[in-house]
């Protein structure tokens, strides 16, 4: 990684994190009714039972990956997103992020920095 970019990212100079425009995200999505996936998942079974997980990498196990960590681009590939967030009651993803499935958890990931914005864990059976 660029020093230059490292340094303008620490301080917040970055016109690249997910921030853009003072749009933080908001967490508190949970408490809206309708984002309310547990009941919905209830319900609905079937759409929360989804194929086997492949990693990227062969000799990658599972970690539980928490708000903050910087993944690398393979882990929020194309073929991992979710493409439809509103079928699992999830609120859309806007500027640069994206709702991706890792193993049974889903995370929100800044497609700029790989920066995990917010995690689901256990989401998928």
């Amino acid at each position: 990684m660029d020093r230059r970019y490292r340094e303008n990212r620490r301080y917040g100079n970055n016109n690249r994190n997910y921030n853009r425009g003072n749009r933080n995200w908001n967490r508190s999505w949970r408490n809206d009714r309708r984002y309310n996936w547990r009941n919905y998942r209830k319900a609905n079974r079937g759409h929360y039972r989804l194929g086997r997980y492949y990693s990227p990498y062969r000799s990658h196990s599972y970690r539980r990956w928490n708000i903050g960590v910087f993944l690398g681009t393979s882990f929020y590939g194309s073929r991992y997103w979710i493409n439809d967030p509103w079928r699992y009651r999830l609120p859309a993803a806007y500027g640069g992020t994206r709702w991706i499935r890792y193993y049974d958890d889903v995370l929100l990931v800044d497609t700029y920095t790989g920066e995990v914005i917010d995690v689901i864990y256990d989401f998928f059976w």
